[in-house]
């Protein structure tokens, strides 16, 4: 890897001169490398605030050798990928291009540092605002203008292209995938094509109401909440965030619910957020704060904050409110796991690495990050609090349950005699009990931070969110990475990340009304740049929002859209058209026993205990575990059934080994192998890829394009292509079902009467776009090639980047 990166750093263009260090070089060294490499914190043993330091390096190697940049540590690590280890700066901006150039032509021509010069940490510079609009928008489609024009305002003078809005038909394409998470049907693609000059606006109506939006988006608010089925409440939590985002739960609602909830899963299942982290307070406040507010406070849990400005302290502050949080596992057999709030606070001060445990003391919560505190009220906050005054009074008005004493009521006869005093004394009683009794205690902390981090007050909230939507539709956010806002990490376009935070805060915080503004954009229907754009100017335009980045469907998107254009959500060949004969090999009891002994090298004793067991290839890599979400949600006792939780295959392990060391022998059936062969119909469907339990296991398809793991903070979407992809996509079943021809298929009879309709047919069905001149010639010889030829083109159609890509 250091070879190659020492031919890049090489290969990169030079200077004529060495560049002025003041002018070019002082800036670089202030903003990106002095924080951490200075007299006040010396990572890796390197200081980098004067020559005579840098120039003794670092615990590794030589930072710097003038006249030779391929042998100067810092270059090759500022050379490295976000994801590599070492990379430098590890956290916050990476250096742009121009400053990678400017920084190798400065070792190159000797690395001068004038005589004196010590540096000193600078943050980036404070990112323009331009003036924001006086007035409220009548609709999202007004709303989309004034972003526009935002935008517009904000990158004057940048010398960024404008590139020119997409074609109709690639709308359809981009807003489908996006918002439901497939490509479009063929039916959609004709009712697309009738409707009028208004059809964009239609087209984004239609879609965010459409039943599988919030299919598509609980993918998206799983990724950020870290949702997996495999640990205590998953599908819960899973099932909630769908079953919110289909109700139009308001985001702010949902949080405040996530927060603050107590209870078992099943009776609560917005504890699944607080039982993901085991109710940890450490790890709830560093995930709280990350996920909710964009904010890496988390890394102030052992010292005070290596690259911002949050002290230890302020890390304790906010743990503090989930300092009375416990998790408890029920004493009955498999008894489920509960959260409740205790009366002692486990979060103490000083840090017990830093003072004798008698004198750590309980913290007192404090909210360590500052809310607005406005002299006048804006408008946009006047806004959210009418809509809110309009949901209580629809809440006030729907809400028909009953009190704990109108249920007692009902069971005291009305006919005028005299009230039972057992009764009357049951009242009295109710009225002091928690509706859950002792067992499941609300959190008034929990609670009180839920309030604070929600109030449209704090600026972080929304934003936070308006980021990483804004970036999950048009590819890059407005900070990057998308929860790391700090004064240290450079923000673009603050005014128009301010003007959609606050309509978001004026909507009710309303999801649809958030994706519906930034779907009726310009900036949302930007074309891409030609390829033979230069790679400073496509990085400038992208990153401006004046041009689309590449963007590739995300796994789960991709799965469903091959599922759709292959016809495979349902049998596409009558039943019994395709049977055959397969073979395969069981085990088979033979009725003997053996003892085995527990030697280490004996097979696990539960694997003879099987009746029968069949030989395949472990999991199936294209298909996996169902959720169904309202059973999830209405099931009265978790159970441990494999289809509600998934363990892992370190848990499996663990439990084969304490089998084994539990019973020194064991009684084991024998078994014999025998091969069998039976007929099968050859007629597969596919699930969808959005109700699977998740994250799926790790060479599973969904894996494979770039699903995360979700076990840490931090962790994003792989978006890097891979051999592995590729050979799944040649090779995979699933591919290759999708391109056979069923005999169901509209397809099917169209290719008897007319193949060139026929070829038409495939191109909108994969593509959504009829082919070009060209490409019908291609396909004619590919399709008259043999008898499976129009297989053979949807494959290809299928393999192609246009298919794999938004447009």
């Amino acid at each position: 890897m250091i070879r190659s990166l020492c031919a890049l750093t090489t290969a990169l263009p030079v200077f004529a001169a060495s560049p002025d260090f003041r002018e070019d070089i002082q800036p670089i060294l202030e903003s990106h490398c002095v924080r951490c490499h200075s007299e006040s914190k010396v990572k890796g043993g390197l200081r980098m605030d004067t020559y005579e330091k840098m120039m003794e390096g670092g615990d590794t190697a030589d930072a710097i050798v003038p006249g030779k940049p391929e042998e100067s540590e810092l270059l090759i690590r500022v050379h490295l990928r976000p994801i590599d280890e070492g990379v430098m700066p590890d956290e916050g901006q990476m250096l742009k291009h121009e400053e990678l150039e400017l920084l190798d032509s400065w070792v190159k021509t000797g690395a001068l540092w004038p005589k004196g010069v010590t540096l000193t940490e600078r943050k980036p510079a404070k990112p323009k605002r331009v003036a924001m609009p006086t007035k409220a928008p009548e609709s999202n489609f007004e709303a989309a203008e004034m972003l526009d024009d935002l935008l517009k305002r904000e990158n004057a003078d940048t010398g960024v292209v404008t590139t020119e809005t997409i074609t109709d038909t690639a709308f359809l394409r981009r807003s489908t995938i996006d918002l439901i998470g497939r490509i479009p049907t063929m039916k959609e693609v004709r009712e697309f094509e009738k409707w009028g000059a208004d059809r964009r606006i239609k087209l984004i109506d239609k879609l965010s109401n459409h039943p599988r939006f919030a299919d598509r988006w609980t993918i998206f608010m799983s990724d950020m909440l870290r949702i997996r089925s495999n640990v205590t409440g998953g599908n819960q939590l899973l099932a909630y965030i769908h079953g919110s985002i289909n109700q139009e739960k308001p985001y702010d609602e949902v949080v405040r619910e996530l927060i603050s909830a107590s209870g078992r899963a099943n009776s609560n299942p917005a504890v699944g957020y607080i039982l993901g982290d085991d109710a940890a307070p450490m790890e709830l406040a560093a995930a709280t704060s990350q996920i909710f507010m964009g904010v890496r406070i988390g890394c102030a849990q052992c010292h005070d904050h290596p690259f911002d400005d949050w002290a230890q302290e302020d890390f304790y502050d906010l743990a503090a409110f989930f300092g009375k949080t416990k998790q408890v596992q029920s004493r009955r057999q498999n008894g489920s796991i509960y959260t409740t709030e205790g009366d002692k606070m486990t979060v103490l001060w000083p840090p017990e690495d830093k003072a004798e445990p008698e004198k750590r003391k309980p913290v007192e919560p404090k909210f360590p990050f500052q809310v607005n505190d406005f002299k006048s009220k804006p408008e946009y906050i006047k806004r959210f609090e009418a809509i809110k005054v309009i949901r209580e009074k629809k809440i006030t008005k729907d809400d028909g349950s009953a009190s704990l004493d109108a249920l007692l009521d009902a069971v005291e006869p009305n006919v005028g005699r005299p009230s039972d005093p057992v009764l009357e004394e049951a009242k009295k009683e109710s009225r002091k009990l928690d509706v859950h009794g002792e067992l499941y205690r609300a959190s008034e902390l929990r609670k009180q931070l839920a309030d604070l981090i929600t109030d449209p007050r704090n600026d972080y909230f929304a934003r936070a969110f308006v980021n990483r939507v804004w970036a999950e539709l048009i590819g890059r956010g407005f900070v990057e990475p998308l929860d790391n806002f700090s004064d240290y990490n450079g923000m673009h376009h603050p005014s128009t990340l301010d003007f959609l935070a606050q309509e978001f805060i004026a909507s009710g915080y309303d999801f649809r009304t958030l994706v519906r503004i930034i779907t009726h954009s310009d900036a949302y229907r930007r074309s891409p740049l030609p390829a033979d754009t230069s790679l400073e100017l496509r990085e400038k335009s992208e990153k401006n929002f004046s041009a689309a980045p590449a963007r590739r469907m995300i796994g789960e998107v991709l799965y469903d859209s091959i599922v759709v254009a292959g016809h495979l959500e349902d049998f596409k060949w009558p039943k019994g058209a395709n049977n055959k004969e397969v073979s395969r090999e069981i085990r088979v009891a033979t009725g003997e026993f053996t003892i085995v002994k527990n030697e280490g090298a004996a097979a696990p004793a539960m694997m003879g205990e099987k009746k029968i067991s069949m030989r395949n290839d472990g999991y199936d890599l294209e298909s996996s575990l169902q959720i169904d979400f309202s059973s999830v949600l209405s099931s009265e006792e978790q159970t441990e059934l494999i289809s509600m939780r998934r363990m892992s295959d370190e848990q499996i392990k663990a439990q084969e080994m304490a089998a084994m060391k539990m019973e020194e022998e064991r009684k084991v059936m024998k078994y014999k192998t025998e091969t069998i062969t039976e007929t099968i119909d050859d007629n597969p469907r596919f699930d969808s890829a959005m109700r699977m339990a998740t994250p799926a296991p790790p060479a599973h398809f969904l894996r494979v394009f770039g699903q995360p793991s979700r076990e840490g903070l931090g962790e994003f979407r792989d978006e890097a292509s891979s051999l592995r992809q590729q050979l799944m996509m040649l090779n995979g079943r699933m591919t290759h079902e999708a391109s056979r021809v069923g005999t169901l298929e509209p397809l099917h009879r169209l290719l008897k009467k007319d193949q060139d309709l026929a070829i038409d047919w495939a191109y909108q069905e994969i593509l959504t776009r009829l082919p070009t001149s060209e490409e019908k010639s291609d396909a004619r010889v590919i399709v008259n090639k043999s008898a499976n030829g129009m297989a053979d083109l949807r494959w290809a159609l299928l393999n192609s980047n246009e298919f794999r890509f938004i447009p």
